[in-house]
């Protein structure tokens, strides 16, 4: 099954100047965290050239262009609109569409072979259906694997790269339904045994999401009592990834009493997408792989002296 990716270069910074044209043509960074140590999540082709990396902190950035202007992270508002393009690709060519990063969605072109003459058509025709809709910058390529599809596509500028085939393809992957599981103790619990069974819960379905590269911006719980269960639906504007987050966010809006007598939990993390969580860049270690000379005997007076 061959795969075609649209990657939206540096989508966050094209949605951050759509909002603020007056970003256009300056270093921009998008942060994710607060303050002087938060983390740079996208720099600007501008902000790139200056030296800014991804996984910087805000401090670092400053220092290296004074100039830079920081914006939020918006992961969020990325993938919301990667979920839009994906609606009107399904509506418009295929059902087969999944978002595979913060600024990538694949389609299969798995039954699209008697709707356009090539994977070349289908690839430019697909490209200026999201460009038209969307009015961003699309890149796009073709290959037999995701991780080749997204290689091609990055390297793609005008017109479609489409890799030869070779082998097998890759099935599409596809982030559906959602990861959840339920806890019961058949008595009423307190406040605080309650908190300790669902962030044992909570570290539990964190683990199975890491495990597939999720992240989640809904977070489902339905709480169970000897008279009746309540169901309570949470959204995030921003892409969750760790337990402590959803936890945070079932106390702001629920509060800690919500859990008080409770006999059971069932938690449903939803609204799933590819991870967009920002790690810490750590410099390079330097290993000699090679001698950069010849190797000298050592002598024998010396090594014994050694």
């Amino acid at each position: 099954m061959r795969l075609l990716c649209l990657v939206f270069p540096r989508l966050g910074i094209q949605l951050a100047r759509r909002e603020n044209p007056a970003l256009a043509g300056r270093p921009t960074v998008l942060l994710a965290g607060d303050g002087e140590a938060a983390l740079v999540a996208l720099a600007s082709v501008e902000a790139t050239a200056a030296g800014i990396e991804t996984g910087v902190t805000a401090a670092r950035a400053r220092e290296r262009c004074p100039a830079v202007a920081m914006v939020r992270d918006n992961a969020g508002e990325c993938l919301d609109e990667l979920e839009g393009i994906a609606s009107i690709l399904r509506a418009r060519a295929t059902t087969d569409v999944a978002m595979v990063s913060r600024d990538a969605v694949m389609v299969s072109l798995g039954g699209l072979e008697d709707r356009f003459a090539g994977e070349a058509a289908a690839a430019s025709a697909l490209a200026r259906l999201a460009r038209s809709w969307t009015g961003l910058d699309v890149r796009a390529g073709v290959a037999g694997t995701v991780e080749g599809a997204m290689a091609a596509a990055r390297t793609a500028r005008r017109f479609p790269v489409i890799c030869p085939a070779s082998g097998p393809g890759q099935p599409l992957p596809k982030h559906t339904g959602s990861v959840a599981g339920r806890v019961g103790w058949g008595v009423e619990a307190s406040v605080a045994g309650a908190g300790a069974k669902l962030e044992t819960l909570l570290a539990t379905l964190q683990t199975v999401a890491e495990v597939h590269g999720l992240s989640f911006r809904e977070v489902t719980i339905e709480v169970m009592r000897p008279s009746g269960s309540l169901v309570y639906r949470l959204g995030s504007g921003a892409p969750l990834h760790r337990a402590t987050e959803a936890r945070e966010l079932i106390f702001a809006r629920l509060g800690s009493g919500a859990l008080s007598g409770t006999t059971g939990i069932e938690v449903a993390l939803g609204r799933l997408g590819p991870s967009v969580r920002v790690e810490p860049r750590r410099p390079a270690v330097a290993t000699v792989h090679a001698l950069t000379g010849p190797a000298v005997a050592v002598q024998r007076h010396l090594q014994l002296a050694s």
